[in-house]
């Protein structure tokens, strides 16, 4: 039997999770016990040859909310195997409160047909300082937010949706990586996926003229370099579980815009760990991530030697005011193993 056929087998996938440890997702043996009411419904299928679909960054303001459903739709009803939102589920501005953003947008989430993973975006958490809310002074502290969002989007080891799929999270390890419920990673086919939590608005590292003050500045900064650490040992960890199962592919999916070409420093660990990773695995590596709105596709690293580095490839996604989504097709026939395809949503896009 062929690793593809092995993990097309339904009873494995339960076996993974009510056993606490598979290689399989790479669940440790820390993962809560698990339901199999989806397993039935929803299993690694034909999984040479599938579509994703990435989208992100919406919805800002009342046309974002108009707009929305008819994403939402063109989801429903394409072929792909699941979906990844990759952060900012509102504008920047706005409260941060269950009723004004969470609970709709969980409830968007889980009226997809198809499961759907999901990391944080700043405009959820890393910023809600800057509007707060009388009725739940909580909602404008960043971290009591972060820490809200892990209760909501990130409890169970399933993806949301209304069809569920295992995942292992980061925090299943216990220990100094216990809070952080938000990195995770699954596999399906050729191809293991990895969320992290990398923010836009500088991954909540205040600059020194950040209005909030010292006292402020100091917490939040203490609450980035943990976090970026435990973003790049689960980064590695989950290289080392792709080749452990010789995967083709491996995509990662996060919030920010690195700006790879204005040598943010707040970045640069992230993009030497993304390089340092791609030149030690054979297959190839996607990034994922939002938060500038434009669809780009491009080679964005270099090798010391010159040129680009050949393995990694940056995808951003659409966001407000362009709701639309991109189609991932995952072909192992395919020597790139990955293709992208924009999907205009027929009502959202402007008229001239």
């Amino acid at each position: 039997m062929t690793m593809h056929a092995q993990f097309r087998a339904r009873g494995l996938w339960a076996a993974a999770l009510l056993l606490g440890g598979a290689a399989a997702i790479g669940i440790t043996a820390h993962a809560p016990k698990a339901q199999a009411r989806d397993w039935d419904r929803f299993e690694e299928r034909d999984a040479d040859h599938y579509t994703v679909g990435l989208f992100g960054d919406m919805p800002y303001g009342t046309l974002g909310l108009q707009q929305y459903p008819n994403v939402l739709d063109s989801l429903n009803a394409s072929d792909i195997r699941f979906s990844i939102f990759d952060g900012d589920m509102k504008a920047g501005d706005g409260v941060c409160t269950d009723g004004d953003l969470y609970l709709p947008r969980l409830a968007d989430f889980n009226s997809l047909h198809k499961p759907l993973f999901w990391v944080p975006g700043d405009n959820d958490w890393t910023d809600c300082w800057r509007y707060s809310s009388p009725d739940d002074p909580a909602a404008s502290d960043p971290i009591d937010r972060l820490n809200h969002e892990r209760q909501l989007f990130c409890s169970t080891p399933f993806s949301l949706g209304e069809h569920k799929y295992p995942l292992a999270r980061q925090s299943y390890e216990g220990g100094q990586n216990s809070l952080y419920s938000e990195n995770i990673r699954w596999k399906y086919g050729p191809v293991v996926y990895i969320g992290l939590n990398v923010q836009g608005s500088n991954d909540n590292y205040p600059s020194d003229s950040d209005s909030r003050g010292a006292t402020e500045i100091a917490r939040e900064r203490a609450e980035e370099v943990p976090r970026k650490a435990a973003d790049l040992a689960w980064l590695h960890e989950s290289f080392d579980f792709a080749k452990s199962v010789h995967a083709a592919g491996v995509l990662i999916v996060i919030q920010a815009d690195p700006h790879f070409t204005t040598n943010n420093s707040i970045f640069t660990d992230y993009i030497n760990a993304w390089k340092a990773e791609s030149l030690a695995f054979s297959g190839q590596v996607i990034l994922v991530h939002g938060d500038s709105h434009y669809f780009v596709i491009d080679k964005p690293i270099d090798t010391d030697q010159g040129g680009v580095l050949a393995n990694f490839t940056r995808v951003e996604t659409f966001g407000s005011r362009n709701l639309h989504w991109v189609k991932a097709t995952i072909d192992v026939r395919n020597p790139n193993v990955f293709s992208f395809e924009p999907q205009m949503v027929p009502g959202n896009i402007a008229q001239p």
